[in-house]
């Protein structure tokens, strides 16, 4: 089983991710490696999204949790609310993206509180475009497009970024260390 490697300890992350054949989608390499990745990011409480890059595979390939995708559709709230009375949004399957090109991005951007599950204990402020969208080929070898604005926008250009050898550290405008865990700490 792989595990989501640290920055320091995963070249992977530092070079540009390579192209995934058609034909080797359906193939047990690529389908064992996108099982994996489910199962690694249902284990993360915090995680939204993961690119192959970051379980040490430099291919094409990232997936966005069924949670980000409930919290990113358009009548979701763009942060999370964590008070006792918000209401649970449905949950929504992962979704497998292979090959992906951002095809479309505002101009108009907006900075985020950004973290990643190969920098752990930190987090960032990043300035990233408001609306993305992404033409990829799902885990079934389908080609399709996916438009997003806010919270799920970010999450795009992030892992195009690990799959292009960026990290979010090297573009945001403050970093700062995770506080220690208190009563009053929200993530």
């Amino acid at each position: 089983m792989r595990i989501i490697l640290p920055h320091r300890e995963n070249p992977a992350l530092s070079e540009k991710a390579r192209d995934i054949s058609i034909a080797d989608i359906s193939g047990t390499h690529i389908q064992e490696l996108i099982r994996e990745m489910r199962s690694l990011l249902s284990k993360e409480e915090f995680g939204v999204a993961l690119a192959a890059s970051q379980v040490g595979e430099p291919v094409r390939l990232f997936i966005v949790s069924g949670r980000a995708l409930a919290r990113g559709s358009r009548n979701s709230p763009d942060e999370e609310d964590v008070s006792e009375n918000a209401t649970e949004l449905p949950t929504q399957p992962d979704q497998v993206y292979i090959n992906p090109e951002l095809v479309k991005m505002s101009r108009k951007k907006t900075e985020k509180h950004e973290g990643c599950l190969s920098i752990r204990g930190k987090w960032g402020m990043v300035p990233r475009a408001e609306k993305a969208s992404v033409r990829a080929y799902d885990e079934n070898g389908i080609r399709f497009t996916r438009g997003a604005s806010g919270f799920l926008a970010h999450i795009f250009q992030h892992e195009m970024d690990h799959l292009n050898g960026i990290l979010y550290i090297d573009k945001a405008s403050e970093l700062y260390d995770d506080k220690p865990e208190d009563d009053s700490h929200e993530k």
